[in-house]
């Protein structure tokens, strides 16, 4: 039976996933009290239990534990931090449709209704946008001059805030609803990334189209170092209060268990983990080369 509260140790790679509150320096963090938990609990059995009548397909090409694990890890995050229903949701299936950086089981786009009509259409959509968005455009909106300035960002103005789909999908454009939606996908995103990066950079990374590794063993804490460090900053100084100070100090702790050999290392873009998404990345590279004149 899938666990749904998500509340026993779990380990990624052999080192305790971030998701074990009960166990220091992570115990601050735990803000959620035992009646929230309970209720966690019985939505998410009945959750997981639609999840397996609607997609089994992700359980048989995955197995129940490494499907469970890291999504209900991300899951256990964001309500550790206090984050409303819809967001906790969103982490439940963020990566359902497969993302930039794991192309491997992916729920057919088509079935979205199916997700919505489960978690509700706001989880759906942010769950959707983690999917099939380019990474490197979210990070536009928190790094160097085309950071949005949040504190003078308009919250009810659909489309003031924007992100593009992936090389591969068409880089079409995906106008966000509100700041608001903005933030929760920072938050989403920062989560995601807390829970799995120290397990991930205990170990190398192979590429799947017979590259070079997509990073070596301590790689992983580089990855999108900056990006993730700013998203931290945004939340802290705009997010809402559940997310103010519980994302920041996240952030902190965790990145405070880095070793020193690897702080200075960056990977500032997702390695292409597709045959598509590489022919993306040589096309675009390719777009600046003139063809000299006879």
């Amino acid at each position: 039976m899938l666990r749904a509260a998500a509340l026993v140790s779990r380990r990624v790679g052999g080192v305790r996933a971030l998701s074990d509150y009960a166990v220091a320096p992570y115990r601050s963090l735990a803000r959620a009290s035992a009646a929230d938990r309970a209720r966690w609990a019985a939505d998410d059995l009945e959750l997981h239990a639609a999840m397996r009548a609607h997609v089994p397909a992700a359980l048989k090409h995955n197995g129940e534990e490494a499907f469970d694990d890291h999504l209900v890890a991300v899951q256990s995050v964001l309500r550790a931090w206090g984050a409303p229903d819809h967001l906790a949701k969103a982490a439940l299936f963020h990566s359902i449709y497969g993302t930039e950086g794991f192309q491997g089981y992916a729920l057919p786009l088509a079935q979205r209704g199916e997700i919505a009509a489960l978690v509700g259409a706001e989880a759906e959509r942010l769950a959707w946008i983690f999917c099939v968005v380019d990474r490197a455009s979210v990070d536009a909106t928190v790094l160097g001059d085309t950071a949005v300035d949040a504190a003078e960002a308009d919250a009810d103005a659909p489309g003031a805030i924007a992100f593009a789909a992936r090389a591969e999908l068409g880089a079409f454009a995906i106008p966000l609803a509100s700041k608001r939606e903005w933030l929760d996908f920072l938050a989403l995103s920062l989560a995601d990334w807390l829970e799995q990066v120290e397990g991930a950079a205990t170990k190398r990374v192979p590429s799947p189209i017979g590259l070079d590794d997509l990073w070596a063993e301590g790689h992983a804490w580089g990855y999108r170092r900056r990006a993730y460090a700013a998203m931290a900053n945004v939340l802290g100084a705009h997010g809402d209060p559940w997310v103010a100070a519980a994302a920041p100090e996240m952030h902190a702790l965790v990145y405070a268990r880095e070793p020193e050999a690897t702080r200075a290392f960056e990977i500032p873009l997702t390695p292409p983990t597709s045959a598509a998404a590489l022919a993306a990345q040589e096309a675009i590279a390719s777009a600046a080369f003139v063809v000299p004149h006879a």
